[in-house]
């Protein structure tokens, strides 16, 4: 009985060492890699011109009554699924003009950084 259990526990010692080792990889030496070199990015100004202005004060303005526009009408309806329309459409195209209004002032402090 003694003499089974040394056989076994040599074989599994003879399957543990027998893991294969990783071959070390060899490294060329005759061959180039062509590296591109990246040019730095441009900085691209952003000018604050009269179209862009007007764009944003348009759309602002737009923005700015149709929010006003389903503010009202979420006041004024009484059936809850219309009250609920229009408060979510008063929200959704109030974030939109405030979005606006912000361009807004980033345009108006570039032109007064220009000057």
């Amino acid at each position: 009985m003694a003499t089974k259990k040394k056989s076994v526990k040599k074989k599994a010692i003879k399957k543990k060492s027998s893991v294969k080792k990783k071959k070390p990889v060899k490294k060329s030496t005759s061959k180039s890699i062509s590296r591109k070199v990246s040019k730095p990015a441009s900085k691209k100004t952003v000018r604050a011109t009269k179209r862009k202005i007007n764009f944003v004060t348009k759309n602002l303005i737009l923005f700015a009554i149709l929010s006003l526009l389903s503010y009202l009408l979420y006041i004024v309806s009484s059936d809850q699924l219309y009250k609920d329309f229009f408060s979510l459409l008063s929200w959704i195209l109030g974030f939109i003009g405030l979005a606006f209004l912000i361009a807004l002032l980033i345009l108006l402090i570039l032109k007064a950084m220009k000057k």
